[in-house]
């Protein structure tokens, strides 16, 4: 395996974290409930969704290039919001 020096966060890589963030198991359980509420407009839902997420994912490849750290989304919301965002206080 090559092994990669560089500690950016790719779009193909953001892409994957935003759809783990935003989709993860919800995907299996809410397909059916989806596609019997959207019908015949079930496809075109679908890509609605992948446009939002694809979107979610240039978000991260932004936000990553400008504050680059290992904090992942905990960092990004705490730059954004404040120190007690991630704990709730």
């Amino acid at each position: 395996m090559k092994k990669d020096s560089s500690n950016k966060l790719t779009l193909i890589g953001s892409i994957s974290l935003g759809t783990g963030v935003m989709i993860g198991a919800g995907i299996f359980a809410l397909m059916g409930q989806v596609a019997e509420l959207a019908g015949s407009l079930f496809p075109i839902a679908f890509l609605v969704g992948g446009i939002v997420t694809g979107l979610s994912a240039y978000s991260y490849v932004k936000f990553s290039n400008a504050y680059p750290s290992s904090g992942g989304v905990a960092k990004f919301l705490r730059k954004a919001y404040g120190p007690g965002t991630v704990t709730g206080t």
